[in-house]
């Protein structure tokens, strides 16, 4: 705890010579290090999306990396899938967890590579890739029920697992003051998007969209990502998809799934007006509250397995 007080103290005014967050955005030569998911996509695209792919050439793929491997079998034989027997062949655990969530393996894994190397001090990248995965799969669990849904399961996996991307952009960019910045929030029991936002003029929400966008992503994940945390209050075009992704990260929280450098209190989320909100938006019929609530609970804790067997 001293070390994050001494990291407090020496947040200071910044200087008119010290450049901002936004002189950085601006700066071809700055955001050219940044972490590159355009290579991580081409990848999914050449392993997956082929439409005459054989089930086969995944697998030699994946033993290649003997890293991917271990983790498509840890999934397969976690408690969140339960098989009856063992299960001991790469080609099998891809088949039995299916090709959408050996997708959703390789890019958490390939985010984990791309942002290992980033120095900071205040926040462990395997706690935060830990919360990124479970809140995409409890995004994903949410997702499964709503009435309208315009986009994929896969795609609600993305936005759940990427919704705080912004905050590697900011560590990246500005490693330092990303550790007073979060030293103070952590200290505060601040959410670290108002720190953010009072110290750059900017939340690693919007920061988050902006480099999606500039990797291509899909519109409607990046806009996920620039409103999870005002999903409730904001009508906008995709405030339902940002709905799904601000309650999955209160859950995350809630359970303690990571951390994403996030010391302010949830409360219940079960008690939040994410959750009405969100009941409000589910099939009729299909979700009563306290039994939804209960199963959901369960659902948690084999994620909370699951991702342990994607990260560790």
């Amino acid at each position: 705890m001293s070390t994050l007080i001494q990291k407090t103290s020496s947040l200071t005014r910044k200087s008119r010579s010290e450049k901002s967050i936004f002189d950085y955005l601006e700066d071809p030569k700055a955001t050219s290090t940044l972490p590159s998911l355009k290579s991580v996509l081409s990848e999914l695209e050449n392993l997956t999306q082929k439409s005459n792919i054989r089930i086969d050439e995944v697998t030699r793929l994946v033993q290649v990396d003997q890293g991917m491997s271990l983790r498509v079998l840890r999934m397969a034989n976690s408690v969140y899938y339960a098989p009856s027997q063992p299960i001991l062949d790469v080609q099998d655990a891809i088949l039995y967890i299916g090709l959408n969530t050996f997708r959703g393996a390789v890019v958490s894994s390939r985010c984990i590579e791309k942002t290992c190397h980033i120095k900071q001090e205040t926040l462990d990248w395997k706690d935060f890739w830990t919360h990124g995965a479970s809140v995409g799969h409890l995004t994903v669990e949410l997702a499964s029920h709503l009435k309208v849904s315009e986009l994929s399961l896969e795609s609600f996996y993305l936005m759940g697992l990427l919704h705080d991307i912004g905050k590697v952009v900011l560590a990246h960019l500005m490693p330092e003051k990303f550790d007073v910045l979060y030293a103070e929030a952590i200290l505060a029991r601040k959410a670290p998007a108002v720190a953010e936002k009072e110290a750059l003029g900017i939340d690693h929400c919007h920061l988050g969209a902006w480099y999606l966008e500039k990797q291509g992503i899909p519109l409607a994940l990046c806009e996920a990502v620039r409103f999870h945390h005002n999903g409730v209050t904001e009508q906008k075009p995709y405030s339902r998809h940002a709905l799904v992704v601000q309650l999955a990260d209160l859950l995350a929280r809630h359970y303690h799934l990571g951390h994403s450098g996030n010391e302010s209190d949830t409360g219940d989320p079960f008690a939040s007006a994410e959750w009405k909100t969100y009941l409000g938006q589910c099939h009729e019929g299909v979700v009563d509250g306290e039994d939804f609530k209960g199963a959901l609970v369960e659902r948690i804790a084999k994620i909370s397995d699951l991702v342990r067997s994607l990260i560790a």
